[in-house]
């Protein structure tokens, strides 16, 4: 019996391995992309890290909505979870997540580092 429980831990061992391997990749492959190409409808039901400007910032409870602009179209965004702390109007972002109806599901939301093009730090989101 003891021979029997080492096999089954071995097997559920590597099938954890194997799934957390599977999410690992899929996140590093997921594709940098803009507004535009998402607009184009080119990322429909694919895994994508979106990154642009933050705008019409809304948060309710956990779920935080606004849309992400490359000065030349904008995808609205839906996440659950934390607002960052960083979190501002202007911001530049990257929500990674799959795009569905054209929306941006994101799973996860991060803030660029760096200020905006006059050099000043964007203004606080309320």
């Amino acid at each position: 019996m003891k021979r029997r429980n080492k096999l089954l831990f071995v097997g559920v061992g590597i099938l954890l391995l194997l799934g957390a391997l599977g999410v690992t990749v899929m996140n590093a492959s997921a594709e940098f992309v803009t507004p535009t190409a998402v607009d184009d409808g080119d990322y429909e039901g694919e895994w994508v890290n979106l990154e642009g400007q933050a705008t019409d910032i809304e948060q309710t409870g956990e779920k935080i909505t606004f849309a992400i602009s490359d000065n030349n179209t904008s995808v609205d965004v839906v996440y659950e979870g934390t607002m960052p702390e960083t979190m501002a109007e202007n911001r530049i972002v990257v929500a990674k997540g799959a795009v569905e109806d054209g929306t941006l599901q994101a799973t996860e939301l991060s803030v660029r580092a760096h200020n905006d093009e006059d050099g000043d730090p964007p203004e606080e989101h309320t």
